[in-house]
């Protein structure tokens, strides 16, 4: 697909950006060649390549659920200004 300057001074419009003449011929021939690359890679064989959300593998990043005391929660409502129960209360906001 190929950007023609028009196209450029419409999106920049959109965008509300100011571009000069120059930038505009020079962003329609990369976004040219962007969308043309994008293009080629959408001829590639994907069809034994199995689906990946990322380069990392992150199977082993979760854990189970599992429910801890928290034993830390009176010390910390000990330090609050004002709690009540398990809260900490605070000034109300307007």
């Amino acid at each position: 697909m190929d950007f023609k300057n028009e196209d450029i001074k419409h999106i920049a419009k959109l965008a509300r950006l100011s571009l000069s003449e120059a930038e505009v011929t020079k962003y329609a021939g990369e976004l040219s060649q962007m969308l043309n690359y994008v293009g080629e890679l959408g001829e590639l064989n994907t069809k034994d390549v199995s689906p990946m959300i990322g380069a990392i593998d992150h199977s082993k990043a979760f854990r189970e659920d599992t429910v801890k005391d928290f034993q830390a929660l009176d010390a910390m409502l000990s330090n609050a200004p004002d709690s009540e129960d398990t809260s900490i209360k605070i000034p109300q906001m307007n």
